[in-house]
């Protein structure tokens, strides 16, 4: 279990603020902290699973920022999910300032500067994710940085309920059931992100026709798949599934039929040397039978029946 605890009761009294900034930045990426104040109390767990780092942190009033210059120095980029557990604090990033409260939580991008300032005693957990990894649930991330979610609309009882339980558990989850839960929370935190933007049509179109131009460019590998086409397109299985699902059809479907069409172009064309069988193994099928079963159920005609029919004159 790769578990992390920090508390200023193991650090004397006048050193205890600038050892709050020390673990913070050890912790929640690059900070600093403005002001010092005296008889600070603050304590961290943070727990490193695979590729994220889940923090828990209570911690008295303070404020700090992130500029350019500790952007700079931050290996990688991240998004953070925060949520607030109790007490209440302000967060601004670009244009958005978000004041969190109990059940809210707002989301943040490790690439732009940023403030805070904790009005009170707080207890709050962040989830700190790579970008590339957080894509994949919501390939839209770049323009969220500064976002908030209340826990009190559309979906945000159930994601604060389930950070919550996330929480509570930091102490003691084995990793393994740690990064599932971990995958699950930012499924939810992306649903409830996408319950209060609403519909998005243009941005999905966008991402529905990226990657029908991924899979036409890959037509003829008989091993592409979903997994993969998500993987590469940087986005979740699931949300590929649902691209494809709110227009009416699954994107194997969409698939066999963009093969099937190709493969009748070929047998329809003209003085065309290859084999029925090398037409289909051409575009990515690996089994005469699934083709030429496939075939006949999406044109009414036997591959073999429409060579012939086509070399004959007529119409069929």
């Amino acid at each position: 279990m790769r578990k992390q605890t920090w508390t200023t009761a193991d650090v004397s009294a006048g050193g205890r603020f600038d050892a709050w900034s020390d673990a913070l930045s050890a912790t929640h990426l690059d900070w600093e902290l403005v002001g010092r104040e005296r008889d600070f109390n603050a304590e961290i767990v943070a727990r490193d699973v695979d590729d994220l780092r889940l923090v828990g942190c209570r911690c008295d009033p303070c404020e700090g920022f992130r500029s350019s210059r500790h952007i700079n120095r931050t290996n990688g980029d991240y998004i953070g999910i925060l949520f607030e557990l109790s007490g209440s604090e302000v967060v601004r990033q670009g244009d958005q300032e978000a004041i969190l409260r109990p059940g809210d939580f707002v989301i943040w991008d490790s690439r732009k500067a940023m403030e805070f300032r904790v009005l009170e005693p707080l207890h709050k957990m962040t989830i700190l994710v790579p970008k590339k990894s957080m894509r994949r649930f919501l390939p839209e991330i770049d323009e969220l940085g500064g976002m908030r979610v209340e826990g009190t609309e559309k979906l945000g009882p159930l994601v604060g309920a389930h950070l919550g339980q996330l929480a509570s558990g930091l102490d003691h989850f084995e990793d393994e059931h740690l990064r599932l839960v971990a995958d699950t929370t930012l499924e939810l935190v992306s649903a409830g992100i996408r319950a209060k933007r609403g519909p998005q049509s243009g941005s999905g179109k966008d991402h529905y026709d990226r990657i029908c131009r991924f899979i036409i460019e890959r037509l003829a590998d008989p091993d592409l798949n979903p997994a993969e086409i998500a993987e590469a397109n940087s986005i979740s299985l699931r949300y590929l599934h649902k691209l494809f699902s709110t227009r009416g059809q699954s994107v194997s479907r969409w698939i066999l039929t963009k093969r099937l069409q190709r493969c009748r172009q070929a047998i329809e064309m003209e003085s065309q040397p290859l084999s029925i069988t090398e037409i289909a193994l051409a575009w990515g099928f690996n089994d005469g039978s699934h083709f030429s079963r496939s075939f006949r159920n999406e044109f009414g005609i036997a591959p073999r029946s429409m060579r012939k029919l086509k070399n004959q004159p007529g119409e069929y």
